[in-house]
């Protein structure tokens, strides 16, 4: 599209830039030579050196061919004279940047099709950034009464693995909330449907209503409610090569573990990855799986698996899924080490039971167990 910025300065500048980038046709208005010269060698957008308010530069400018006729000068009035000029000289669609609120009417009355009103949009992204600071940007909409907003989507949430159907469907989702693009990574973006996943590490884009927005944001980031240290420490004092470690450092482990939300089927590691954490089902059953995708073992709450690749650094023996719905505990290397290092006679025991462990192992049949934590993992 061919489009006339009124204002070369900051604003008009970087106004600029985005549209040249996007191919657009661009002309600046400004009345600054040496910020006219800077536009066209920085940016490489065409500068006409004048008054925005002149019919004869206007025109020079190429405003009767104009699409778009956008201004951003330094004070309204002159903005609204922008407008009116260009309304009685061309048919190009008219925008402006609004500084102050009063002058809403008059500009209506010109003709302006957009006004983005400065202050507005400044004060809207500051107090949605105190207000919420998981959310990574936001833009008010429909003054103001509508936020769109992007979220990134944690490992810890409860909607981490869930489609946007499943999250749609939650009482606590707010139904004034819509889903409109979801951002890999790597910057690629798509749009969701209701099939669409929403994983770990991926930015989500909404539109909700801004009364509705901490209920939305309050439902995408939660988390799956932490079991006390206590129940769980009760659980790792069920780990054979934990015996050793008294109830404060098992505490220490417990307070360490990151809990995990995983749906039926979704994959927790596969045979061959490195051994980086072991992990105590707190609800629901894994199956641990050999080559081909035979069951060796089943762990049920209370059980856990992948502890002999974290211990001994050896890539994983088995896969592991989830056979339901599960919740785990999750233990990495370092909050491990952190504990186990802190007392050499505690890794001498250790290494006792590990070695234990692995001559009986060695001597088990390889079908399917019922017994917990004895497949290498």
């Amino acid at each position: 599209m061919k489009i006339v910025i009124a204002g070369g300065g900051r604003v008009g500048g970087a106004l600029a830039a985005r549209l040249v980038a996007e191919h657009h046709q661009v002309t600046v208005v400004e009345r600054d030579q040496a910020t006219c010269n800077r536009i066209f060698e920085d940016i490489g957008a065409v500068t006409v050196c004048g008054d925005a308010n002149d019919p004869h530069v206007l025109d020079s400018a190429g405003i009767s061919n104009a699409d778009i006729a956008a201004g951003v000068l330094a004070r309204d009035a002159e903005n609204l004279a922008f407008s009116t000029l260009v309304r009685s000289m061309s048919s190009a669609r008219v925008m402006v940047r609004m500084l102050d609120s009063r002058y809403r009417a008059a500009y209506r009355l010109a003709g302006v099709s957009e006004l983005v009103e400065e202050a507005e949009v400044v004060v809207a992204k500051m107090t949605t950034a105190i207000d919420f600071p998981q959310v990574a940007g936001s833009l008010p909409l429909a003054a103001g009464t509508a936020i769109l907003f992007e979220l990134e989507v944690s490992a810890k949430s409860l909607v981490s693995g869930r489609t946007v159907a499943q999250v749609r469907g939650l009482p606590e989702f707010p139904r004034e909330c819509v889903f409109i693009g979801l951002v890999d990574p790597e910057g690629h973006i798509t749009l969701p449907d209701g099939n669409t996943v929403l994983r770990a590490g991926h930015t989500i884009i909404l539109v909700a209503r801004r009364a509705e927005l901490a209920r939305a944001v309050e439902c995408l980031t939660a988390e799956p409610q932490r079991q006390a240290d206590t129940p769980l420490a009760e659980m790792l004092r069920k780990v054979d090569f934990l015996a050793p470690l008294n109830d404060e450092e098992l505490a220490t482990v417990a307070r360490g573990a990151e809990y995990l939300r995983k749906e039926p089927g979704e994959a927790i590691f596969k045979k061959g990855d490195a051994g980086e954490t072991f992990y105590v089902v707190v609800s629901g059953q894994v199956n641990l799986l050999a080559e081909g995708g035979r069951i060796v073992e089943v762990v049920k709450p209370g059980g856990f698996f992948g502890e002999i690749a974290l211990l001994t650094g050896e890539p994983r023996a088995t896969s592991a899924t989830a056979g339901t719905a599960c919740e785990l505990a999750s233990v990495g290397r370092d909050d491990f080490r952190g504990v186990v290092m802190a007392n050499p006679a505690i890794a001498l025991e250790m290494s006792r039971i590990l070695g234990q462990r692995l001559a009986k192992m060695a001597q088990q049949d390889k079908g399917p167990q019922k017994r917990r934590g004895f497949f290498g993992r």
